[in-house]
């Protein structure tokens, strides 16, 4: 009588132990590798300016990623960032600075992963050192023409050499230019650390 229980309970545990094996072949896991790129767009704009060091803001995936041709991170993934430096721009015609660094990916279920991610151009002001040029050539002109007033070649000269040194200190004294990222502004970064997805069922 117990020989014919153990018969029936050996193909049983066999079954069992087949549906589980199925059910752990049947989900996929992707790792998406330290260098990946892909593009993202701003959520909400940051501004050496106003923005502050530890300020948070998010992204979202612009374009899908994929992995052998499926879709890891389908466009829509929260990327949240936060701002590791900042310094608003500055007399003396010193831009701004800003860094920031990606630490946390969020998909349509809910599911986070913590990712190390950067961008891949770092921001840089949309300076103008033509404007500072024009400055000293400006006051050279006008302190020229004051030399010139004085009807004497010296006085030219010197009038020049004056209107140069005011020209330049307007220069100096002319503010940079702050760095941001625009609302919905695209961009590329790139993850720096491997990055295990969420098990995906197929």
């Amino acid at each position: 009588m117990n020989s014919l229980r153990l018969r029936t309970r050996i193909p049983a545990v066999c079954i069992l132990l087949f549906a589980v094996s199925g059910a752990v072949f049947a989900q996929n896991v992707y790792e998406i590798s330290s260098g990946t790129r892909f593009l993202v767009r701003m959520d909400n704009e940051i501004n050496s300016k106003v923005s502050s060091r530890n300020d948070t803001f998010t992204a979202t995936v612009f374009e899908p990623v994929r992995i052998n041709e499926t879709v890891v991170l389908p466009v829509g993934t929260v990327l949240e960032g936060r701002i590791t430096k900042v310094r608003p721009a500055s007399v003396g015609n010193r831009d701004g600075e800003l860094e920031v660094r990606f630490e946390t990916m969020r998909f349509i279920d809910g599911q986070e992963r913590q990712i190390e991610g950067v961008l891949v151009n770092p921001l840089k002001a949309k300076s103008s050192p033509a404007s500072s040029v024009l400055a000293v050539i400006g006051g050279t002109a006008v302190g020229a023409l004051i030399g010139a007033a004085a009807k004497s070649a010296k006085g030219a000269l010197i009038g020049a050499g004056v209107g140069a040194g005011a020209g330049s200190t307007v220069a100096f004294m002319k503010k940079g230019r702050d760095v941001r990222i625009k609302a919905d502004e695209k961009f590329e970064i790139e993850i720096t650390k491997d990055v295990i997805l969420p098990v995906e069922d197929f």
